[in-house]
């Protein structure tokens, strides 16, 4: 068996989708004064490696504190978004020859490479989204969630986030700033992002992971 990480590792710094408050991780007790160590973690909920639950835009969307674990867990299916389609809009044509897979996974998971850009103002822009259409395709499935290893799953310049609503309204879980894809690109592998188990919580940091193989 071996065990893929997906996340970005959570510091003081770290890039945060424009106008978030920056995370800050502050040494709140030290080994040296006080005879351990302690963090103090100051961050939005959606910060880093993060799901987006469905409360995040719908009123009456699922949370993180009522959500069942095994919503967070299952087989997962990485679809290549760079070539021949490296552009902005992730459409139904790099979606359909993967539709007899799509029935049977749980988790889709974008691999656009723009994980690459991460620590840089780059990652914040042209970065590959799902049109609307292609969101409406992914709904028609009995997905459990899809991730994708960019910021977002609308355009910086969106407003309304149209695809997080649709894709969210159907109870499906959005995974963002995930890396890493590219080492389970034609592997059968199990995917999980446990988020804390926040009160109402409109989504969470994980430490999201890919699970190739066995024990046996």
């Amino acid at each position: 068996m071996k065990v893929i990480d997906l996340s970005h590792i959570l510091e003081t710094g770290m890039p945060v989708y424009p106008g978030t408050e920056q995370a800050s991780l502050i040494k709140a007790a030290s080994l040296d004064s006080d005879g351990f160590n302690e963090i103090l973690l100051q961050f939005s909920s959606h910060t880093g490696t993060h799901i987006d639950c469905g409360r995040h835009f719908i009123r009456d969307g699922f949370d993180t504190g009522s959500a069942s674990p095994e919503r967070f867990y299952g087989k997962g299916l990485v679809i290549d978004c760079q070539k021949p389609y490296h552009q902005q809009v992730i459409g139904i044509a790099q979606l359909t020859p993967y539709e007899r897979h799509l029935g049977e996974t749980d988790f889709v998971l974008f691999h656009t490479g723009w994980s690459r850009y991460w620590g840089t103002e780059d990652y914040f822009r042209g970065f590959p989204v799902p049109d609307p259409e292609a969101a409406r395709y992914l709904s028609g499935f009995q997905l459990k969630g899809i991730g994708t290893d960019a910021i977002s799953f609308d355009p910086p310049e969106s407003h309304d986030f149209p695809v997080h609503k649709l894709l969210l309204s159907h109870g499906i879980v959005l995974i963002e700033n995930l890396t890493q894809l590219e080492d389970l690109q034609d592997t059968e592998f199990m995917f999980c992002c446990f988020p804390l188990k926040i009160k109402d919580g409109d989504g969470s940091p994980v430490r999201a992971v890919g699970i190739v193989g066995s024990r046996e």
